[in-house]
């Protein structure tokens, strides 16, 4: 029980001890009196006179009564002394009142500039909104107006066919070796009409070798961020491998440090992030708040660990807090839970009553300015272009304590994504603050643009704060890899069999204590008792175990070895079975 809640009843008690101890005070006599009895009267009166007063002959049984001044004035001093002590409680808790009164000013003056803020970021919200559609409205005007100049003056458009009948220069492309590059998205590519119609732009004139250039960019870009303790922020459009590149360099990670990675994910879909422990804000915010609040404590532990036991500790021991979709995330911590208080772990060990949306902006500052020598960081995938939206980069400082990677994709199956989101990074003096650094960045990017819609790979462009330039690149063979991670640690299986030749030489090297007679006769009992076929798969061929069997997939060994046993030694009648089963 909080002292505070003492201060009442307790200065009421010593305020009625006190005024018991008063009254006591005041009972009784203060000197000595003597007691005669008066022969005079008969039968004799008792008489009460001073010490020092003369009897009278006619005394009688004179008796000497002894004052109580000592206790009376013991009294009046523990009365005064337990007043005072009861006065200076109720000061106490006065003072507590007034302190409580001031902290729910605090909190209700905070609370009033936060809804400024955000009523102040809905307005320029509206206002770039309204530009946009000024814009939209202006292009379409100016087309409308073009097409009426071309209805009426129809000699116009022979003098612009002429003039685009000039020799125009033809893009010459590095052939690329198709064993060591892959997609890192299946499309399909399409021929130089498609690209002609979608986007003209990018039919420029390309050096011979830039894309393997700029494949090796890439994996450069790519394998630093596996290097790296700090903090990673993945930007970019829907479609353009975030998912896959962060997925990847998760896997990497985890495939390195094995257990002794500490994963967290808040996430807003029910995604596995490699073995992550997940919190989904949309369906949990008081499981997200826990998982923040793990992680600061770790950060916070390892600070005031000894330099001589910290470094070895925080390298062994890498922690990763991922933030997907952190744009989502954003916009529901400041609509229907912008209204959720917690209470927030100062590292002075007091709390502060804040927004849950101000926690994590204050939990994400101080994984990116404190976590990297501490080896924990913080990876964040979010669609905005806008630095200025992740408000715990607000500052210079900030900015320059993580690693920005941009992706960029145009898809022309699907017919959407953009470069806007690059092109604008480079053209940003806060994102590359060197002027030769974005002239640089300048002449790679229409080569790069080119090559990424013909070749149909995502770009890159990924910042290097330990060597102070940026990467510009397109990404490697990455999908695979990403696959090969998401059947390990998430559990998903191969979308398409891979075709497997299975031999009794074989079999004897994957079960080197069975027979495949034996392995058949296990599967056809299970069979007969309706077992499935994926649990027979995983039960009996051990198949799809990743932590026992990684080498056993489910689909590459499992179902195909489970296909070879049935045409080698079943009679037909356990397939018929099967087949009446599906």
């Amino acid at each position: 029980m909080s002292f505070q809640k003492l201060y009442a009843p307790a200065s009421t008690a010593l305020f009625i001890c006190g005024v018991i101890a008063g009254i006591g005070s005041l009972a009784g006599y203060f000197t000595a009196r003597q007691q005669y009895c008066d022969a005079i009267t008969k039968p004799c009166t008792e008489v009460v006179i001073p010490a020092d007063a003369k009897l009278p002959q006619t005394a009688e049984d004179v008796t000497v009564l002894p004052g109580n001044g000592k206790m009376r004035l013991s009294l009046s001093l523990l009365a005064l002394a337990v007043l005072a002590g009861g006065y200076a409680l109720s000061g106490r808790e006065v003072d507590a009142l007034k302190l409580i009164a001031k902290q729910e000013q605090i909190d209700e003056e905070l609370e009033q500039k936060r809804q400024q803020i955000l009523a102040q970021e809905e307005e320029k919200k509206l206002v770039f909104a309204s530009d946009i559609r000024y814009k939209d409205f202006e292009e379409e005007l100016l087309d409308g107006y073009a097409q009426m100049l071309l209805e009426k003056n129809p000699e116009l458009a022979a003098q612009i066919l002429a003039l685009d009948e000039k020799p125009q220069p033809q893009p010459v492309i590095a052939a690329s070796d198709s064993s060591s590059v892959v997609q890192s998205e299946p499309v399909d590519k399409s021929p130089p009409e498609e690209l002609a119609s979608s986007d003209t732009l990018l039919l420029q004139p390309v050096e011979p070798n830039v894309l393997q250039e700029l494949i090796d960019a890439g994996s450069r870009a790519i394998d630093a961020l596996i290097e790296t303790s700090q903090s990673l922020i993945f930007l970019g459009t829907p479609g353009a491998g975030k998912s896959v590149s962060m997925g990847v360099v998760i896997g990497r990670k985890k495939k390195r440090f094995d257990d002794k990675l500490w994963l967290y994910a808040i996430a807003m879909k029910n995604d596995g992030f490699s073995g992550a422990k997940v919190g989904r804000l949309n369906a949990d915010s008081n499981d997200c708040y826990a998982i923040l609040l793990e992680v600061i404590t770790e950060l916070r532990k390892r600070a005031g660990m000894p330099k001589s036991e910290r470094e070895e500790y925080c390298e062994a021991n890498p922690v990763i807090l991922i933030l997907d979709d952190f744009m989502s995330q954003q916009k529901l911590l400041s609509s229907s839970l912008s209204k959720k208080i917690v209470r927030y772990p100062e590292e002075s060990g007091a709390f502060q009553k804040i927004s849950l949306g101000d926690a994590f902006n204050a939990a994400m500052a101080e994984i990116v300015f404190n976590g990297r020598e501490l080896n924990v960081a913080g990876y964040v995938g979010t669609q905005s272009s806008n630095i200025e939206d992740l408000k715990f980069l607000s500052s210079k400082g900030g900015r320059a304590g993580v690693i920005l990677m941009y992706q960029a994709f145009r898809n022309l199956k699907k017919n959407q994504g953009n470069y806007e989101i690059i092109s604008q990074a480079i053209a940003n003096h806060h994102v590359i603050a060197d002027s030769k650094e974005r002239e640089r960045m300048r002449k790679i990017f229409d080569q790069a643009k080119t090559l990424s819609v013909q070749e149909q790979r995502p770009m890159i462009l990924s910042s290097n704060a330990d060597t102070g330039e940026f990467i510009l690149g397109i990404v490697p063979d990455v999908l695979v890899e990403y696959k090969e991670y998401e059947r390990l640690y998430n559990g998903a299986e191969d979308e398409a069999e891979i075709s497997f030749a299975w031999t009794i030489r074989k079999i004897g090297e994957f079960y080197p204590d069975t027979t495949p007679e034996e392995l058949f006769n296990e599967i056809r009992n299970l069979a007969n008792d309706s077992v499935p076929q994926r649990e027979i798969i995983r039960r009996v061929l051990k198949c799809g175990e990743n932590k026992k069997h990684p080498t056993r997939s489910y689909s590459v060994h499992g179902k195909t070895l489970f296909r070879w046993l049935l045409e080698n030694y079943d009679n037909g009648e356990l397939t018929a079975m099967l087949e009446e089963d599906k």
